[in-house]
């Protein structure tokens, strides 16, 4: 009995050991470990290097007077490092819906001109009262008394606040316009501060009382008002519906290439697809993008009320983009063949991950290494400016051409699989034996 035990034992160590040794285990070790790898490059790689710096953001001198010159060059000064959160840029015509800018800081026209009137009021209102102080002493002389006259005169013009406009490009990125919408109006009431405190020491240092209404302007002489351009609708859960609606068109395209890949490999007389099977894979992947783009505007419109401007336009975008990455996908499938379809979840795990932030805010790795080229981003792009930009935007076009490469590339290389493998698997090998 005891043997029988012994030698159980022995074959259960001997199947551990060759467990050990067999190259799967090994393989799959490797394997788990390249997921681990991706998994935080893409988590906590991409997330621990964000950094928000150098956002363009436009400053505007619509004044052009000296105070309001000066007050420029300090902003341009005070924000022109590497590493500053603002890069100031030149206002481009249409700049806000080409994208070129995130927000604008306006001053604006008779900025100097209010500020000047500001300052020569708080002379006239120091002015008057030493005099009158003066006057009721009767210690005036005559020849100061045209001069407190003059002095009264400036202090009943109306003086108003220098106007400093915000606005916000809220569409282009929802979490920099937040960002902004904070800095910027904190950069102005800086400047509103500053003049404040200069203001309120000169009226301390002449012990000048002032009313209500005047304490108001000294305390804010410059009023700040904010406006948000190519806003984010309210249905668009806050802003992230472009990036939900790209991930609903690449699972829609994973679902549907995979389907119709088995279905024409099952159906097709030869190992290696042939163009007709090709094209009959590209007509019924195009037929499907387009039922697939309509049933989703049918779910996210009218089931769960996302608001979509021009629904026409939005088919045709999401058409577009299932179509586009149906034609890669299946490209890779048949090419590749199946085992290589997980590799497509590893570039949307990656794509979704760079496209959660501004790319002025990733590092330039994962700008130029992964951003720049996922087509994914090209239409989150195309969508964005349906969902937002209703006033039209350069970046569509330039975005859809993109795309429609990829799927052009992408067609022509789904055509030459079939050529490739019976080249690599029947006539080389053939060659080879010869």
């Amino acid at each position: 009995m005891s043997t029988i035990i012994s030698t159980e034992l022995k074959r259960e160590e001997y199947q551990m050991f060759d467990v050990i040794r067999s190259k799967r285990y090994w393989l799959a070790l490797l394997l788990v470990g390249a997921i681990i790898g991706i998994v935080s490059f893409a988590l906590i790689g991409i997330r621990n290097s964000v950094k928000v710096k150098q956002i363009p953001v436009a400053l505007v001198n619509e004044d052009k007077g000296t105070l309001s010159n000066k007050i420029e060059s300090k902003l341009r000064k005070k924000f022109n490092g590497k590493d500053s959160k603002i890069k100031w840029v030149s206002p481009q015509k249409d700049g806000f819906n080409d994208q070129k800018y995130y927000g604008a800081f306006i001053i604006r026209p008779g900025f100097s001109k209010e500020l000047q009137q500001q300052n020569e009021s708080l002379k006239a209102q120091i002015i008057s009262q030493k005099l009158t102080t003066l006057q009721k002493k009767e210690e005036l002389p005559d020849s100061a008394k045209s001069q407190l006259l003059q002095a009264k005169f400036v202090t009943q013009k109306p003086v108003h606040p220098a106007q400093i406009k915000i606005s916000i490009n809220q569409g282009m990125n929802a979490q920099i316009s937040q960002l902004l919408s904070q800095a910027l109006p904190q950069i102005a009431n800086a400047l509103s501060s500053r003049i404040s405190a200069q203001q309120q020491s000169v009226l301390s240092k002449n012990k000048i009382n002032l009313s209500a209404k005047s304490w108001d302007l000294v305390s804010t002489p410059i009023s700040v008002s904010t406006h948000e351009s190519n806003k984010i609708e309210k249905n668009t859960v806050n802003g992230t519906a472009p990036m939900l609606l790209v991930a609903l068109a690449w699972f829609s395209a994973l679902i549907l290439s995979l389907i119709l890949w088995r279905e024409h490999t099952k159906r097709s007389a030869s190992k290696f697809l042939n163009a007709t099977t090709i094209t009959s894979q590209l007509i019924t992947g195009l037929v499907a993008s387009i039922l697939s783009a309509t049933v989703g505007f049918l779910f996210v419109n009218v089931c769960f009320n996302l608001t979509i401007p021009n629904p026409i336009n939005f088919i045709g975008l999401m058409s577009i983009s299932i179509f586009v990455f149906y034609l890669i996908i299946t490209c890779v499938l048949d090419l590749l063949g199946f085992a290589f379809y997980p590799l497509l979840l590893v570039v949307w795990f990656l794509a979704s991950s760079v496209m959660s932030y501004a790319p002025e805010a990733l590092d330039p790795l994962y700008r130029k290494g992964i951003y720049s080229w996922v087509p994914m981003r090209f239409s989150m792009q195309t969508l964005t400016n349906t969902l937002y930009f209703h006033n039209g935007s350069s970046t569509t076009m330039s975005s859809l051409l993109v795309l429609l490469i990829y799927g052009f590339v992408a067609a022509i290389l789904m055509y030459s699989s079939g050529y490739l493998k019976h080249y690599l698997f029947t006539v080389r090998p053939h060659r080879k034996i010869k």
